[in-house]
């Protein structure tokens, strides 16, 4: 879906959709993520602020 959708905002709303992500996947890693997803969501969110740091450096 990035690659598609995402990757052709704004900058600003590539931001705000990384660290909505963030947020989201914190959120669900701190209360009721089930034990299967749960290295997905890591992996996910690894590469989230990643790439958010990627894009904070490139502005």
């Amino acid at each position: 879906m990035y690659k598609h959708t995402i990757s052709r905002l704004p900058i600003k709303e590539k931001i705000a959709y990384c660290e909505r992500l963030i947020e989201s996947l914190r959120f669900q890693l701190a209360h009721s993520c089930p034990k299967k997803d749960l290295d997905h969501f890591k992996i996910l969110l690894s590469a989230a602020q990643s790439e958010l740091s990627n894009l904070i450096s490139d502005r």
